[in-house]
């Protein structure tokens, strides 16, 4: 996905000959990548071609990534693959990407007074867009913040832009990352010229507008009507559909309205192929969009779009659920009182003034522990959340949330977002995909 040039060969080929990679692991990719390989040259019935050769070399990349840390470290010192690796390694479906050449290289260059922007490479296709960005600078970067960072079309926000942790490569003067867009609507490629916007915070608030324009074909999804119910401890699930992009998968499911428990995340869900090849959930905005409560769920998973599966078999476990009644905490900023904290729960609730609230929690909570925020008569909240403060100690965490209350009617409920109490059982289900 990155042109190397001389330099850049060598330093790479300097680096890996230093690495051991699990024997193993990386004689069991050769066999699957030239498995692979022969089925491809039976079906299309011709010799080895340069591009063939190329496209095994790409797998064994992408696979050593995969079974060696070491390995992926290693290429990760390379200019440009720092993102790469970082996806390769958590998304096989991101190896298939770039096996099938479904990526599209930029190589814009945009200088704004102490810094170069670089668009690298997109991924895009109807379940989002993912860019390769890096910035360069004469001065050290770790104390610039990014404010914004998005993608638009005609101004107009494109999607929900989520940021990961950066990769300093070749020094602290270089910012490299990838930015996600997910969509909160149904996406349309029927423009394809967008803005790449980014803003800092530094003293001269530089702001980046870049644009680019995408040249090749977008591939439609493949999208599979399930319509099968499954229950597991006493809970029915609806599973509606299933929505398979290069990018990610998604699963659309519901919880039935007659569940006594309130269903929260779905912490291990993965599917498993004819070939008994899991595939599990993306990294990305942690499991994907929706809330139980409000009906419909969408999970994100890696996708085998490029795979072309005949059969899937869905498993789902460690199920998040409490109690319905018990699934939140109420209390009364203007007395400064906590009003009901479920007893199935191992938190403590302090309210500090009329605006802040203190919750302790245990730290395997793995997400962001409060979602929903509505006063007495219904009213949304959750928009005027002004600033949350993470905090750790021993086997507790902490969370301050600080609000801009206006005109809102005590009592004030929180629903809960996750809590590492979970359903019995598990759920698999066999999905055709003839």
């Amino acid at each position: 996905m990155t042109n190397l040039n001389e330099q850049d060969l060598q330093k790479l080929t300097e680096e890996l000959e230093a690495v051991e990679i699990p024997k193993e692991a990386l004689q069991q990719a050769r066999v699957e990548a030239v498995h692979q390989h022969r089925l491809i040259r039976r079906r299309k019935l011709r010799l080895y071609t340069v591009a063939s050769v190329a496209a095994i070399v790409l797998l064994l990349f992408a696979t050593s990534i995969r079974v060696s840390p070491v390995f992926a470290q290693a290429v990760a010192k390379i200019p440009g693959f720092a993102p790469i690796v970082g996806m390769i390694a958590y998304d096989k479906g991101i190896s298939d990407i770039v096996e099938n050449n479904y990526y599209e290289e930029l190589g814009i260059v945009v200088t704004q007074g102490d810094y170069t922007l670089t668009l690298q490479n997109v991924v895009a296709d109807h379940s989002g867009m993912t860019i390769f960005y890096n910035i360069k600078s004469p001065f050290n970067l770790s104390e610039v913040r990014i404010t914004s960072l998005g993608v638009s079309q005609q101004d107009i926000p494109w999607g929900v832009a989520s940021s990961y942790s950066s990769s300093l490569v070749g020094g602290p003067a270089v910012h490299e990352d990838k930015v996600e867009i997910i969509p909160v609507d149904e996406l349309s490629y029927d423009n394809m010229s967008f803005e790449f916007n980014l803003h800092l915070d530094d003293a001269a608030e530089t702001k980046f507008t870049v644009p680019f324009t995408l040249t090749k074909p977008i591939k439609q999804p493949k999208v599979y009507e399930v319509n099968q119910s499954v229950a597991v401890d006493g809970q029915t699930i609806h599973i509606k559909q299933l929505e398979i992009s290069p990018l990610r998968a998604e699963i659309r499911l519901a919880a039935d309205e007659q569940n006594t428990m309130q269903l929260l995340k779905f912490r291990s869900v993965r599917w498993i192929d004819e070939n008994g090849e899991d595939w599990g959930q993306t990294r990305d905005m942690e499991e994907g969009f929706g809330i139980s409560r409000d009906g419909e769920v969408s999970i994100r998973m890696q996708s085998n779009y490029f795979r072309q599966p005949k059969k899937l078999t869905l498993v789902m476990e460690r199920i998040e659920a409490l109690p319905k009644g018990s699934d939140y905490i109420e209390v009364d900023f203007e007395q400064q009182k906590v009003l009901y904290v479920p007893s199935e729960l191992d938190i403590d609730v302090q309210v500090l003034s009329g605006n802040t609230l203190e919750v302790t929690y245990p730290t395997i909570v793995e997400s962001m522990l409060l979602s929903e925020i509505v006063d007495r008569e219904g009213n949304e909240l959750s928009g005027n959340i002004i600033s949350i403060n993470f905090s750790r100690e021993h086997d507790y965490g902490k969370a301050i949330y600080t609000f801009n209350f206006d005109n809102e009617v005590s009592p004030i409920r929180l629903y809960m977002n996750s809590y590492p109490l979970y359903l019995d059982g598990k759920v698999e289900m066999n999905i055709s995909l003839d």
